[in-house]
């Protein structure tokens, strides 16, 4: 997953959350926190984890 698809998901989630959708604020909520860890580290293990966040945004997404 490239960071160009990470922001994708990251906008989505965010202009679902200014719509006032709770879920999507929180879906939002983890994936920048991942990314702020990500940002801090740049290590591997944050990366990944910031992927495999973006990753279940992305399915709650395709869910809802």
């Amino acid at each position: 997953m490239t960071d160009t698809q990470i922001e994708l998901i990251e906008n989505q989630l965010l202009n679902l959350a200014i719509e006032g959708d709770r879920n999507a604020t929180s879906q939002y909520a983890h994936l920048y926190l991942c990314r702020v860890n990500w940002e801090q580290t740049r290590s591997a293990k944050e990366w990944q984890g910031f992927v495999d966040q973006a990753q279940d945004a992305q399915a709650w997404l395709a869910a809802n």
